[in-house]
């Protein structure tokens, strides 16, 4: 008698099984295969273990579809429908161990309390979809569906980006998956070995089945299912229970709190803080009398004169350069040669420095959104996109205070209209116009390319209609084109409209990131020497586009230098790269997850400029945050401010800094956006009430914060 008969269980092996085990291990294991470098790669800690644990998985999913176990004998049903429940217990750690490997996480390496918390949270996931469904098989295969999607996506975000996953950036996935194209998304060491569990669970659930249960049983736990869900979300969305007990997000790193607290879990308790909550006893009359008391002296509420007095005001041109920054604010480091020379080797009429921004590899409509209203990202939820989701009719801005000074209204953008919502929000800003890429290259053939997505034939059509001009830089349009068409732009403007003095808002696109491709139409000039020589292809491609758009930059200023009327620009990055993050810990000298709030800012810097053809007073700027430059710019220009604006010059003097990560005062010192004890609490809480009244409380706005009167 075998061993199987004796502890009274039946093993089944059909031809058709036999085939599908077959399928399912060759498939597996040719995937393996192709991918094996990647487990030999340097940076892979235990590779060897990595691909023995693939290759398991691969022989499990086979061995799995290829054997049916049935228990047999009197109590066989019984005894079958308890080894079903146990393995329904076991599963959810399956689960998040192919998750978080994903996020390049461990499961064992956490807490006690940690693995409770997730454990608990992916068992409720498995229960609501045996309350939805009624049967055991289901619902694990929805599960590990589920957790399986998130975890690619959240690594492959993880990988371009730098930054995790988060809920907020699925109103974004349309402008994500706009420029997707700029990435190399290829399996790595993390995806084979999740992808060959992920299949080895699939082949389980399918295997599972419980003969005859208890009708009272299964309505007894779909019911138990339903409830606790109800209980999880009533405790999360109702109450702080989560929050005192630790369970919140770490609004400072999400990376580091998906890490140490599970990658779905972290993005799943972050959905309690999507929307924006009422300031406590807030009321736009307390808004309107924060800003008084902050500008004793000066008429805050009263008329803004504008009037001949100021003199004639200057053209303004602002350039938000995609992903423009100097990575040396991070930590030193070696190259062959300088790779901003001009910029360095501007002192005249200029105001330089470096700005704090809200993001870091991405994001850069909130970079833009700070800049251009002087409101903070930081009174927002984790991740948002304050176009997409707070904009949504006439917002005051610096565009609405220049046009009502009189400027013609212009704003810019090399890439498609509608990202980030562009096309809607533009408008509610103030600009008179947009021009996109449609615009610049002619719509029918964006149009034709957004179809057929064929980058030589849209290359080789560009070139055809713009013989002489180098357009595209990689696969985006180069600075020194963007810079040209503004030059274009503002001389047919002055061609229009004489009487108007030329605004005009440009955000650029030649840096955006994917630097790990070779172009025919790039040339490497820059690249790290020394002991950092050959290690990061990646920051040696993003070096080398920062000193094209350092020369582009110089074309445009002494085109500007030659023109008769008074001209500004300013010039700032909207984030750092996202580059390899090796590169990072070698500057800082230990794991990105383990920096200081001081430490970390650093990955938010990127330089800012203010020039002008006309003499202006040269001054370095050494601390600003991006909600803070429109006013410095409207300050150098001389032009009138709003009584906002004015507000925000004042609170520059005592907290130059405020960013999504904390703030800073005027002695450096810094503080977490949610410290209750610090001194500065009540004058930050004050500037998110204002914040409200000018974004959200638009019903009780006090325009005459925000707005000045039209000029006649």
């Amino acid at each position: 008698m075998s061993i199987w008969k004796k502890a009274g269980i039946k093993v089944q092996i059909t031809g058709r099984s036999k085939i599908a085990a077959a399928i399912i291990t060759g498939a597996l294991a040719v995937f393996i295969a192709v991918e094996l470098a990647e487990f030999f790669k340097p940076e892979v800690v235990l590779g060897k273990w990595q691909l023995l644990w693939s290759v398991l998985c691969a022989l499990g999913a086979g061995a799995a579809e290829l054997i049916s176990v049935q228990w047999t004998g009197d109590h066989g049903p019984v005894r079958q429908r308890r080894a079903m429940i146990v393995l329904f217990l076991l599963l959810p750690v399956a689960t998040l161990t192919m998750m978080e490997f994903l996020h390049g996480t461990f499961i064992y390496n956490w807490t006690p309390a940690v693995f409770a918390e997730n454990y608990v949270f992916m068992l409720v996931i498995y229960l609501v979809f045996f309350a939805i469904t009624g049967n055991i098989h289901t619902p694990v295969t929805l599960a590990n569906i589920l957790c399986y999607i998130f975890g690619m996506v959240n690594h492959f975000v993880l990988e371009f980006r730098g930054t995790v996953f988060v809920p907020s950036d699925i109103a974004s996935a349309k402008t994500g998956m706009s420029v997707a194209g700029g990435y190399a998304i290829t399996p790595d060491n993390q995806v084979v070995l999740a992808t060959a569990l992920f299949v080895l669970l699939l082949v389980v659930a399918h295997k599972m089945r419980m003969e005859n249960p208890a009708k009272i049983l299964v309505r007894s736990v779909r019911i138990g299912g339903a409830a606790v869900a109800l209980v999880f979300c009533g405790l999360l969305y109702n109450t702080d229970w989560f929050a005192d007990h630790g369970m919140k997000p770490d609004f400072f790193n999400q990376t580091r709190g998906y890490t140490n607290h599970g990658s779905l879990f972290h993005f799943w308790i972050n959905t309690k803080y999507l929307s924006v909550q009422e300031p406590k006893d807030y009321s736009a009359e307390e808004a309107s009398s924060i800003v008084e008391e902050m500008l004793p002296a000066v008429d805050a509420m009263g008329e803004v004169q504008v009037g001949e007095e100021s003199g004639q005001m200057p053209n303004i041109i602002c350039i938000m350069n995609e992903t423009f920054s100097d990575l040396s604010v991070v930590g030193e480091f070696e190259t062959n040669e300088d790779y901003m020379p001009y910029w360095h080797s501007l002192t005249e009429n200029t105001v330089k420095g470096y700005v704090h921004v809200p993001v870091y590899g991405a994001g850069t409509a909130n970079s833009e959104f700070e800049f251009l209203t002087g409101d903070s990202i930081a009174f927002l939820p984790v991740g948002a996109c304050a176009y997409e989701s707070y904009v949504k009719g006439p917002q005051p801005s610096l565009v609405s205070s220049l046009g009502a000074l009189g400027y013609d209204k212009t704003a810019f953008h090399p890439y498609y209209g509608n990202n980030w919502s562009r096309d809607v929000v533009y408008p509610y800003l103030g600009f008179d116009r947009y021009v996109d890429i449609g615009a610049l290259l002619g719509e029918d053939l964006v149009a034709e390319y957004q179809a057929d997505k064929n980058f030589s034939k849209y290359y080789k059509a560009v070139r055809e209609k713009f013989p002489e001009e180098n357009v595209f830089l990689r696969r985006y349009v180069s600075d020194e084109f963007d810079y040209r068409s503004v030059i274009d732009m503002y001389e047919q403007e002055r061609s229009n409209t004489p009487e108007k003095p030329f605004f005009m808002f440009n955000v650029t696109m030649q840096n955006h990131s994917g630097y790990q491709y070779t172009y025919s139409n790039f040339d490497q000039e820059i690249y790290l020497t020394g002991a950092m020589e050959g290690k990061y292809p990646k920051v040696d491609q993003y070096l080398s586009l920062i000193k094209k758009s350092d020369t582009a930059l110089q074309e445009l200023i002494e085109y500007y230098s030659q023109v008769d009327e008074p001209t500004i620009i300013c010039i700032f990055g909207d984030h750092q790269p996202s580059v390899e993050s090796a590169f990072y810990e070698e500057l800082f000298g230990k794991p990105t997850s383990e920096l200081t709030l001081e430490e970390e800012q650093k990955m938010y810097v990127t330089p800012f400029m203010i020039w002008a053809n006309y003499d202006i007073e040269e001054k370095t700027v050494e601390d600003i945050s991006l909600n803070y430059l429109a006013t410095l710019l409207l300050e150098t220009a001389e032009l009138p401010m709003t009584a906002y604006q004015q507000y925000l010059t004042e609170l520059h003097k005592t907290l130059p800094v405020i960013t999504t990560l904390g703030y800073m005062d005027a002695e450096g010192s810094w503080y977490r956006m949610d410290d209750e004890d610090s001194p500065y609490a009540e004058l930050v809480e004050n500037y998110r009430k204002v914040q409200y009244n000018n974004l959200l409380d638009k019903r009780n706005r006090v325009n005459s914060l925000f707005l000045l009167p039209e000029r006649t």
